[in-house]
């Protein structure tokens, strides 16, 4: 047997009012090498018609219907439970606005497949805009103040990540893991909605004993943020509360530190009367400890 198609499938495109991107994300992944996927597409209660059209461009595929904004980690929550309903050996995560090399999938399943210990793996990330230019060459922690680090940022790529090899962290825009993973650890954490759900979800898998892997030769281009650039302050929001949820959940020794940290920065916005800043640092400081997840109010 053909070792590449040992392993079915399900690739997860989360739309959220972005048709345009989510074709051409698709189109992509039509042409992938590897034969044994299925594309599942979920739109996360889209207000710009993009499931009438989705459906009249992709009438072969699975278009799912969250039934509102669930945020990334509700909405890739939905496309998760079909595909383990439906058998699936893996799911692929992948940002609706990027566009995959033919290879990609093949690359990521044939490490994989490599070692049961094996459970999450991730491609290289470039940017759309500068196809050479690199966006993501595996996932490592930065241990003071502990922050998540993108190695090889705005980096040319010229061969210097191009080992496979473990890594702290893959993040969600392109991210397969075994169905056997989420069977141990569960789905993504809903409370944080948007921005450190992956985070979380690959704390979880090394806490339970599964490697994470990066596969510099499964090649991504990603458009950055085209979800939430319409929406200034949003991720500052996001990161604030649920950096101290994700600390909460599994390093507790640091919340501290960490909430005192944001409480200073939120002074010294206040101070020097960059009012949006402050507001939402407060608000995220505010929302985390009354205990408020989910979508900002």
């Amino acid at each position: 047997m053909n070792h590449e198609v040992t392993g079915k499938v399900f690739v997860v495109i989360l739309n959220w009012n972005g048709w345009q991107d989510t074709i051409e994300c698709v189109e992509s992944c039509l042409n992938l090498n590897y034969s044994n996927y299925k594309i599942v597409i979920v739109d996360n209660g889209s207000t710009d018609n993009s499931l009438t059209i989705l459906l009249a461009k992709f009438p072969q595929l699975d278009l799912l219907q969250s039934g509102g904004n669930l945020g990334f980690s509700g909405g890739n929550n939905v496309g998760i439970r079909h595909a383990l309903a439906n058998g699936a050996d893996y799911i692929w995560l992948l940002n609706n606005d990027t566009i995959v090399d033919d290879d990609a999938l093949s690359a990521l399943v044939r490490v994989a497949d490599s070692d049961r210990r094996i459970g999450i793996v991730g491609s290289k990330l470039y940017y759309y805009d500068e196809p050479e230019k690199i966006a993501f060459a595996g996932g490592f922690w930065k241990n003071t103040p502990l922050y998540p680090v993108h190695r090889g940022v705005d980096e040319l790529d010229h061969g210097q990540y191009d080992a496979v090899e473990d890594v702290d962290f893959i993040t969600g825009c392109s991210l397969l893991i075994k169905s056997a993973v989420i069977n141990d650890i569960g789905e993504m954490h809903a409370d944080f909605f948007l921005y450190w759900e992956d985070i979380d979800w690959n704390a979880s898998a090394a806490e339970h004993g599964w490697r994470i892997v990066f596969v510099p030769n499964s090649r991504v281009w990603h458009k950055v943020s085209a979800s939430t650039n319409s929406q200034p302050g949003i991720k500052t929001y996001y990161s604030v509360r649920n950096r101290l949820l994700f600390l909460q959940r599994h390093r507790r020794n640091l919340m501290l530190s960490a909430y005192v940290r944001a409480v200073m920065v939120c002074m010294r916005y206040a101070l020097l009367g960059r009012k949006m800043n402050a507001m939402l640092y407060f608000n995220g400081l505010k929302d985390f400890s009354l205990g408020r997840f989910g979508q900002m109010s």
